[in-house]
């Protein structure tokens, strides 16, 4: 058994920090109307799948940083424990800073039609949601190939917007935008968006509520508010969606990246839009600090693994994809991310792994196990699970129009 690093695990950046999709697509001359024949390779929705061969021995696996167990001594057990099974040779890399950024290293490639150099690559829904739309990554067979997916992933992942049937790409992990608390600071349990959107409740608490920088996030819970199903949003839901969120600005702290959680654990946030896998480690030093998905939900976002058009080794990448769908390695890497883990069966795993820390005598290591296995936001219960959405899918005119109305949230 690996013995676990309490920290947190994949870094959540956005485009905020990043390059504009919009920008990314219209810089290569890409509309809307153009995306599924961008790219020489692209398979426009046709195609067949990748897969079927025998391994070559070799993958380039690529993710963001600290987003795979790591047993603080240079060794990454999940991978070691898959070359030595299968004998390929990974070389991983933590080169996903941010899903833009990352593209515009990759887009060159892709829209030649030449290997990018990845066979894995881990970016979140919208992104995936994009890059098939142009065409830039390969279909797979998850019936033929990964049969651990349909196994042992949870039915909320077999079917995803942003890519119908999982022709596409499998997730890796997940986590939920939603709202965290201070109890020690606010006067009422939080339950709600109108406890962070309600100009009352603004007043209250002016000047300790964060918000944070990435539009999808902050758009999404204030469409939520408005009662609308952030998929289905039209461009005039996104501009009542802004009023919101202008009436709120004033009394907003700041609008964070990763940063808010350094506030929110030191008292100078009350409520905030939180992140799952940050609360849950504030927690092991605060455990009065609270997550909450709000009664009219949160947001249920996914990393995916895919593989890009063109890649070199496929049957590799596919070997991989299978391998992670296993509930002891789901569960290995979900005890050091801390994110939600698509496979449910883990759950029992990671607890097993506790009651061993325990009869082995090391506590400390057993109680930090067992609170992965009970915290719901590593292992959401079904009741929210069924208060989450997904982000919208943009198309390059949608990116921009809500890029310009948030920005004039932001910067006034």
């Amino acid at each position: 058994m690996n013995t676990m690093k309490a920290r947190a695990g994949r870094s959540r950046v956005f485009a905020a920090v990043g390059v504009s999709m919009a920008l990314v697509l219209g810089a290569c001359g890409i509309g809307p109307g153009d995306s599924n024949d961008a790219s020489p390779g692209a398979t426009g929705g046709g195609g067949q799948p990748v897969g079927g061969g025998e391994p070559s021995g070799v993958l380039n696996f690529t993710n963001w940083p600290l987003y795979i167990d790591d047993d603080g001594e240079g060794n990454r057990p999940t991978i070691d424990q898959f070359e030595e099974e299968t004998g390929i040779d990974v070389t991983y890399s933590e080169a996903i800073q941010d899903n833009s950024s990352f593209f515009g290293t990759i887009q060159p490639q892709l829209e030649a039609g030449r290997d990018p150099g990845h066979d894995i690559i881990v970016v979140t829904d919208w992104m995936i949601g994009n890059m098939i739309e142009l065409g830039y990554l390969e279909q797979i067979d998850v019936e033929r190939d990964i049969p651990n997916f349909g196994a042992n992933a949870a039915d909320k992942y077999k079917d995803r917007s942003y890519d119908p049937g999982n022709l596409y790409s499998v997730p890796w992990q997940s986590g939920i935008t939603g709202i965290g608390y201070n109890p020690a600071l606010v006067d009422e349990e939080i339950t709600s968006l109108a406890q962070l959107f309600d100009p009352e409740f603004i007043q209250k608490y002016c000047g300790q509520i964060g918000m944070f920088s990435e539009m999808r996030d902050v758009i999404s819970l204030a469409l939520l508010y408005n009662g609308v199903t952030p998929e289905d949003a039209t461009i005039e839901d996104v501009e009542a969606a802004q009023a919101i969120l202008l009436e709120q600005a004033e009394c907003v702290r700041g609008y964070y990246g990763n940063e808010y959680a350094d506030d929110f654990a030191n008292g100078s946030l009350a409520i905030t839009m939180a992140w799952s896998g940050d609360v849950f480690q504030l927690q092991l030093d605060n455990p009065d600090l609270q997550f909450v998905v709000p009664d009219e939900g949160g947001i249920l976002w996914t990393d995916n693994m895919a593989i890009p058009k063109g890649a070199e080794h496929p049957d590799d990448a596919l070997a991989m994809m299978d391998f992670v769908y296993r509930p002891e390695i789901a569960a290995q890497v979900a005890e050091w991310v801390n994110y939600i883990t698509p496979v449910p069966g883990a759950q029992e795993i990671v607890s097993q792994h506790a009651d061993e820390a325990e009869a082995d005598g090391d506590t400390e290591t057993a109680e930090y196990l067992r609170a992965v296995a009970e915290s719901p936001l590593v292992f959401p219960t079904d009741e929210m699970l069924s208060r989450l959405y997904s982000y919208k899918v943009l198309n390059e005119d949608e990116e921009r129009q809500w890029a310009e109305l948030f920005q004039r949230v932001t910067q006034g």
